[in-house]
């Protein structure tokens, strides 16, 4: 068995719960070397207890507040499956979720159920 992502959006439509909204320079300076700012206007930059800036992200650049969902995250049309939009530049966290993974559980488990996979 293997757990494929089901394209259920729930990682990404449910932040209120999400393991981690916040990232380093290594997954920003992508976007500034790229000049993404689209993607940079959601983030805000702040310095932690030792010194280092850290990255809020999904922070409405209207508002100032931490969203509850992805902008990034589209549902397909006429279909009950969800696309990222900068998925080619998505933060590491985001790359590194997998279905069926503690995290995803954490989340309300509907990415957690396995599908068979055939064996050669």
């Amino acid at each position: 068995m293997s757990n494929k992502c089901k394209q259920c959006g729930k990682c990404c439509t449910d932040l209120v719960e999400a393991a981690h909204n916040v990232l380093t320079i290594e997954d920003v300076q992508p976007w500034i070397d790229e000049g993404r700012e689209d993607i940079l206007a959601w983030t805000t930059p702040f310095v932690d207890e030792d010194g280092e800036t850290l990255y809020k992200i999904w922070v409405s650049p209207k508002t100032g507040k931490q969203v509850d969902r992805c902008p990034w995250v589209r549902k397909l049309p006429n279909k009950n499956k969800y696309i990222c939009r900068i998925h080619d530049v998505k933060p590491s966290h985001c790359r590194a979720f997998k279905p069926g993974s503690k995290v995803a559980k954490s989340i309300g488990g509907r990415c957690t159920k396995k599908t068979k996979t055939s064996r050669k």
